[in-house]
C-alpha cells in the first residue's frame, strides 16, 4: 500500500504539471529536469523551559544550504528546551521543483505544502522533484539544538592539588600553574585538564613565599627569590634573567606580565617594566601620570590582569588592582597601562630610549609614563570593593572581581559575590548571571576563602584553594562553546 501511495503521488505531480502544459497559441510553458532547494526557514517555535512554554520565530535562525553535498543545517543552535518534534518549515525550489517529504523509515513521501508539522529530533530527507518529473535532488535537514542553556554558568571539581599555604595561579601555553607554600617552601605544579597535577622543576630557592614573584607573559614564566629573577621557557630549565636594571634600583616584587612585558615594584615604591626582547632586555622605571607620584598605590592583595584591547592590534589593556587603608578605611586601588608591542611600536622606541642612556641622559621620554590612576568617584558609589584576596580576571569581554572578606563591610561573604565592569575597570557592579561554586554543607572551599588564586584558559575560570588543595572549574556555557 505504501508503494501505491508513493505512486499515485507521482502520477497526481505530474498531471498537474501536464495540465499547467496546456496552452493557448499565446502561451508557452517551459519544463525543467534540475531540482534544488534554495531558502529553507523555520516557522514559530515552541520553547518549554522549566514546564513554562514560550515561542519565539524560528526564522531568525538562518540555515545553511550545501547545495555540494545537498545538507541544510543551522550553525547557529535553536535555544535549549525548543519543541523540534512539532515544526513547520517554509522552503523555496530551483525552476518550479516541487518539495517533498520521505518518511522517517524511508518507504513513502508525501508531497509537503508547508502547513503540516515535521519530526525533526532526527534528520529528515526531502526529496525535490524537477517540474518535468525526469530528476529529482534529496536533501538532508538537521535541526541543531543546544542541550544547554548558553547563560548557566556551572561550576565542576577537579583533582586536587597538594595542600599550600598560600598559592599563585597561571595559565600559560594551554597548562595551568601553581606556585605555592607546601611545607615551608616553594613549589610548583602544573595540569592540562585537571585530571592529574604533576611537579614543576623549579631553580634552588631559598625564599618559601618566593610564589608571591611568579608571572608569566606570552613566551615564558618568572620567579623571583630575593631579589634575583628567574627565568623559563618550558617551565623546566630556569636561567638567571640578566636584564639591565637602572642604577639604584631594587625589586620589591613582580607583579604581572603582559604579552611582551613583566612588571614589578621597586623597593622606592615605584612602578618598574621589564621588555622582555631578547637583544634589549633592560627594566625601566616608569614615572606617574598623576600627582600622587605612586601613593595611590595597593599595599596588600595584588592582582593584575591582561587582556587584548577591542578593535586596536597587537595593544594590550593591562589591569593592576590592590588593596590599601586610609586612615580607618579600606579602599581598592586601580591601575591601568596600555602597552602597543607592535613593531613599529615599543621596540624601535625602546632603542631609541637605550641610545640616550648610553649618552649618558636618563630622563625619562614621555611614551615610557604609560601607568595611569583610576582614581575613585566621590561617591564612590561604582567602586571596586575592598575584598581580601582580590582576584580580577577577563572572562566573556568583560572584567569580573571576587575576593575573600570584605575588608570594611563584614556583611560581605567570602567568595560569594561577583563584581562586573563593562569599562575596563573604571566602574563595578554585582553580577548574579555569575555563581561561585555551590556550597555543600562545611565546604572546604568555603573555609579556605582567604588564600585562594584564580585564572581563566579556554572559556573556563580556575580558582585553586590554599590550605584545602580544592580546584574548582567554572564557566559559562556559551563562552565555552564559543571557545
Amino acid at each position: 500500500m505504501k508503494k501505491i501511495k508513493t505512486t499515485y503521488l507521482l502520477i497526481a505531480m505530474l498531471l498537474g504539471t501536464l495540465a499547467s502544459c496546456i496552452s493557448n497559441d499565446d502561451d508557452t510553458v517551459t519544463l525543467y529536469d534540475d531540482a534544488a532547494i534554495t531558502y529553507f526557514s523555520l516557522g514559530t517555535m515552541n520553547r518549554y523551559v522549566n514546564g513554562v512554554k514560550s515561542t519565539y520565530a524560528g526564522r531568525a535562525y538562518l540555515f545553511h544550504i550545501d547545495q555540494a553535498t545537498h545538507t541544510i543545517y543551522n550553525t547557529d543552535s535553536l535555544p535549549v528546551g525548543t519543541d523540534v518534534k512539532h515544526v513547520i518549515c517554509a522552503m523555496s525550489t530551483y525552476n518550479n521543483s516541487r518539495p517533498f517529504v520521505i518518511s522517517e523509515d524511508a518507504t513513502y513521501m508525501t508531497y509537503y505544502s508547508g502547513s503540516d508539522s515535521i519530526d525533526f529530533t532526527k534528520p529528515r530527507t526531502f526529496r525535490v522533484v524537477s517540474s518535468s518529473g525526469n530528476g529529482y535532488t534529496d536533501y538532508t535537514v538537521k535541526i541543531n539544538v543546544h542541550k544547554e542553556d548558553p547563560n548557566a554558568f556551572v561550576w565542576e571539581k577537579m583533582a586536587d592539588i597538594p595542600v599550600m599555604t598560600g598559592l599563585r595561579t597561571i595559565a600559560y601555553k594551554g597548562r595551568i600553574y601553581v606556585f605555592g607554600n607546601e611545607g615551608g617552601a616553594t613549589k610548583a605544579y602544573y595540569t592540562e585538564d585537571g585530571s592529574t597535577w604533576t611537579s614543576t622543576a623549579l631553580p634552588t630557592i631559598a625564599d618559601a613565599n618566593a610564589w608571591q614573584n611568579a608571572v608569566a607573559n606570552e613566551d615564558s614564566l618568572y620567579i623571583m627569590d630575593g631579589t634575583t629573577v628567574y627565568r623559563s621557557h618550558d617551565a623546566a630549565t630556569w636561567n638567571k634573567d640578566e636584564s639591565l636594571l637602572p642604577e639604584g634600583i631594587t625589586l620589591q616584587r613582580l607583579l604581572g606580565a603582559s604579552t611582551t612585558e613583566v612588571y614589578a615594584q621597586a623597593t622606592n615604591g615605584s612602578l618598574i617594566t621589564k621588555y622582555c626582547d631578547d637583544q634589549l632586555p633592560a627594566w625601566i622605571e616608569a614615572e606617574d601620570e598623576t600627582e600622587s607620584r605612586f601613593d595611590d598605590l595597593p599595599s596588600q592583595d595584588f592582582t593584575m590582569v591582561t587582556f587584548p584591547m577591542n578593535l586596536s592590534d597587537s595593544t594590550d589593556y593591562v589591569l593592576m588592582a590592590g588593596n590599601k587603608k586610609t586612615g580607618d578605611n579600606w579602599n581598592s586601588h586601580l591601575w591601568r597601562r596600555i602597552v602597543d608591542y607592535s613593531e613599529t611600536g615599543i621596540e624601535s622606541l625602546l632603542v631609541e630610549y637605550l641610545n640616550t642612556l648610553i649618552e649618558g641622559k636618563n630622563d625619562y621620554p614621555e611614551w615610557i609614563r604609560k601607568w595611569t590612576y583610576l582614581d575613585r568617584a566621590n561617591d564612590h558609589r561604582y567602586d571596586l570593593p575592598a575584598l581580601e584576596n582580590i582576584q580580577v580576571v577577563w572572562y566573556d569581554d568583560v572584567l569580573l572581581a571576587f575576593g575573600g572578606k570584605g575588608l570594611n563591610d563584614k556583611t560581605i561573604d567570602p567568595l560569594r559575590k561577583i563584581y562586573k565592569s563593562r569599562d575596563n575597570g573604571i566602574t563595578w557592579k554585582e553580577d548574579t548571571s555569575y555563581s561561585m561554586p555551590p556550597a555543600k554543607g562545611d565546604s572546604t572551599f568555603n573555609s579556605a576563602a582567604t588564600s585562594f588564586s584564580a585564572t581563566t584558559i579556554d572559556g573556563y575560570i580556575w580558582i585553586v584553594c590554599a590550605g584545602t588543595g580544592e580546584v574548582w572549574r567554572g564557566r559559562l556555557n556559551r563562552v565555552a562553546w564559543e571557545d
